[in-house]
């Protein structure tokens, strides 16, 4: 049976509404706000202002809280700092997903070029994504100092990127972080994004799921254990494009739940935790990419997640729904 992380044992072991809440108020202070506090440093100005990095920290902050005032033996936290890390890596990417939905796309693109290129490859250093040439796989990044003035015809060429990137990293002579890459291809092939109004707003959703739809963890387990039935193609078709009401990725809210842990999250979709960590900021991932990964066609992906979608509806009809 999970239990609760030790970090939350003071506020678990008593009743007093007094001693409750000063409990509360050290784990925010000693873990959750440094927590929030490394997340949000791998965001810099202008993708992230100062006052925008404040809100957002705010909001992660109000969430866990929230949760670690409903906290329960039978809804445990068994790692309280890979909880928050989650939820804040969540509220960041679904605020910039919207502030720069260009740039994002170009950063999923990119992500998927280093994970599919030979030539190419990512990897994590001293707590920050890196990229560059393969055989660079481990160093440290160098920083940039290429300026679109200083490009060369191959680093212009957008319609082939591995070439680009390639031409791009030999001129730097080492890797790049991961949000420089993104920084300076958006520069050197002219991709800007339109302001869209206030970030934090939310978006329609572009089908809103059951996962998505309901927020009462019984409704989820039930549903959990549904999904875990449906094939295995069905199972990662549904998941990896998964959407909560924000448009934003679904499948952290199993996680939030306390429904699913990470590894299983990661064997239903038939990933070891390893990939799942790489693409987790990717999701939900679109058609194309999750036809590549499951080695089928883009159509063969539609027709799984729908047969999907009508097997979960009927298993889930005599369920009780609660209001979204």
């Amino acid at each position: 049976m999970a239990l609760n992380d030790p970090i939350l044992t003071p506020l678990l072991d008593t009743q007093d509404a007094r001693l409750r809440e000063l409990a509360l108020e050290v784990i925010l202070v000693e873990h959750v706000r440094p927590v929030v506090a490394r997340v949000l440093a791998q965001y810099q100005a202008p993708a992230l202002p100062r006052d925008e990095a404040e809100d957002l920290a705010a909001t992660i902050n109000l969430r866990v809280v929230r949760r670690l005032q409903e906290i329960a033996s039978d809804h445990p936290i068994e790692r309280l700092d890979d909880y928050v890390a989650t939820v804040a890596y969540n509220v960041v990417y679904g605020f910039l997903r919207r502030r720069f939905p260009e740039r994002t796309r170009l950063k999923n693109r990119l992500r998927y070029l280093f994970g599919h290129d030979d030539r190419l490859a990512m990897w994590e250093t001293g707590g920050e994504i890196v990229c560059g040439l393969a055989r660079w796989r481990g160093r440290m990044p160098v920083r940039s100092t290429i300026a679109r003035g200083d490009a060369t015809a191959a680093m212009l060429d957008r319609e082939s990127p591995g070439r680009a990137l390639i031409a791009l990293f030999e001129r730097e002579k080492g890797p790049l972080r991961l949000d420089d890459v993104v920084r300076l291809a958006a520069d050197l092939w002219r991709i800007s994004d339109v302001a869209t109004g206030d970030a934090r707003r939310e978006p329609a959703s572009e089908w809103r799921s059951p996962a998505a739809e309901l927020e009462t963890r019984e409704y989820i387990a039930a549903l959990w254990r549904e999904v875990r039935q449906l094939r295995d193609q069905q199972r990662a078709a549904l998941l990896l494009n998964l959407r909560d009401v924000k448009g934003t990725n679904g499948v952290a809210l199993l996680l939030l739940c306390g429904v699913a842990t990470f590894e299983e999250i990661a064997d239903a979709v038939g990933l070891n935790s390893e990939k799942l960590s790489e693409i987790w900021n990717d999701l939900p991932l679109d058609d194309n990419t999750i036809a590549s990964t499951l080695h089928i066609s883009r159509q063969q992906v539609i027709n799984l997640r729908k047969a999907a979608r009508e097997r979960l509806e009927r298993r889930m009809a005599g369920f009780d729904r609660p209001k979204p």
